[in-house]
């Protein structure tokens, strides 16, 4: 009896298992098919900042640092031109922050953060003055002669963040919308922003000259995308963006100047003075024009190409971020010039379009000038540019606003290194 228990336990047991097996290795049932239908949702995930990354910049490309011929001596002496050029040994690998390692654009709130209290608010419209925290700071005071003494000692032909930290101060230090801190930052921009750099005989002092003021851009660049998070939407914020603009327009300068430089042939003078200083500037030049060549930027138009990518990233992000439409026909008139000069007249002109006449704004008579023309050569047509008479015109007359406009640059820029005792070919 016992025998027969047992080998009728055991035949249980394994047909258990066999079952369990069976029902384990069947194909899983599917539910019924829902008559509803069904939606899904795609989830970003955005990576966490690069903290070692230097502020306002990307990380670093390990690629990027190759090792640059070092100075024992960073002294540089010609008649009439002596320079230090420590600073730009220091800053080697990122002297041209903008092409390497690249801005980090949302280092620089150009997109006001979405609040999740305020699921349906769109992100990229310019933050309202209720949505803005209290800064508790107090709006600078500050009279026009005050203010445009102060402008006349923060410029420099050679270094300029050393004379920048007076208004860095200020600007810490006051409310980023009310009182003169924007007035004070945009005639910076205006006055201070860009100068013209021309060699007539010899190449060494433009060159040092334009490097060492590359080696403050990473400087300019960590402020203001600093101060830009820490109080985005701000019409001070918009001036310095204005600025970063002006700086990137300088970086492209600086660094075709370096790339066109032949030192065998141009750097005669640096040689003689000091033959360290010219084998750094020989390596240095090496270095770029292999990180260029590696980015598929090593020639001119592709370089062109790029910092405009740049300055248009910078300028729309002013579009959308600038509050109660400050200063925005100035980066759209802006805009609208990069794409002309890309052929690109479409854009250009939905730009331009867009644009509102405004006595204060920086480029208010070339704003007038190109919405009174593009009215007039379109009105015939409602809009309607592409009649072959009309687009010569309207180019012709567009082209001629644009050459006046850089003009008054150019006339401004002669007075204003006059002032100082300079000229377009001394540094």
């Amino acid at each position: 009896m016992r025998s027969v228990l047992a080998h009728a336990a055991s035949l249980v047991c394994h047909a258990a298992l066999v079952a369990a097996l069976v029902i384990d290795s069947a194909p899983a049932r599917r539910a019924p098919a829902s008559s509803g239908r069904t939606t899904s949702m795609a989830v970003f995930l955005v990576p966490p900042e690069d903290d070692s990354a230097p502020p306002g910049l990307k990380g670093l490309d390990p690629r990027d640092d190759d090792a640059i011929a070092r100075m024992r001596s960073p002294a540089v002496a010609i008649p009439g031109f002596t320079f230090d050029a420590a600073k730009i040994e220091s800053r080697a690998a990122l002297l041209f922050p903008f092409v390497t390692p690249g801005l980090s654009l949302s280092r620089f709130a150009l997109a006001p953060r979405l609040d999740p209290r305020d699921t349906f608010r769109d992100p990229f419209a310019p933050a309202s003055d209720a949505q803005r925290k209290p800064r508790g700071k107090p709006p600078l005071g500050m009279a026009d002669p005050a203010l445009q003494a102060l402008v006349d000692r923060s410029w420099s032909r050679r270094n300029r963040w050393t004379p920048f930290q007076e208004i860095l101060r200020l600007a810490d230090g006051h409310d980023a919308d009310a009182g003169r801190l924007p007035a004070l930052l945009h005639e910076y921009e205006e006055q201070n922003g860009l100068q013209p750099y021309v060699d007539t005989v010899i190449r060494d002092p433009r060159l040092w000259t334009e490097l060492g003021l590359a080696a403050d851009h990473v400087e300019f660049i960590g402020f203001i995308s600093r101060y830009a998070a820490e109080h985005p939407s701000t019409r001070a914020t918009t001036e310095l963006l204005f600025l970063l603009d002006k700086i990137a327009q300088a970086s492209f300068d600086a660094l075709v100047t370096l790339i066109d430089t032949i030192p065998d042939a141009q750097l005669e003078w640096t040689r003689a003075s000091n033959a360290d200083a010219f084998r750094f500037i020989a390596d240095l030049r090496r270095h770029y024009q292999s990180v260029l060549r590696r980015k598929g930027l090593d020639s001119t138009e592709a370089l062109t190409a790029f910092y405009e990518r740049v300055r248009l990233d910078i300028l729309s992000g002013i579009l959308r971020t600038t509050p109660h439409a400050y200063r925005a026909s100035d980066a759209r008139f802006l805009i609208g010039a990069i794409y002309w000069r890309q052929g690109n007249a479409g854009d250009a002109l939905r730009a331009w379009r867009a644009m509102t006449i405004d006595p204060d704004a920086a480029y208010a008579s070339s704003i007038a000038r190109i919405k009174n023309t593009i009215a007039a050569e379109t009105a015939g047509d409602r809009g309607n540019v592409d009649a072959a008479e009309t687009t010569r015109r309207l180019a012709q007359q567009i082209n001629q606003i644009l050459r006046a406009e850089h003009g008054r640059w150019i006339m401004f820029s002669l007075d204003r290194l006059h002032q100082f005792g300079f000229r377009f070919d001394t540094f």
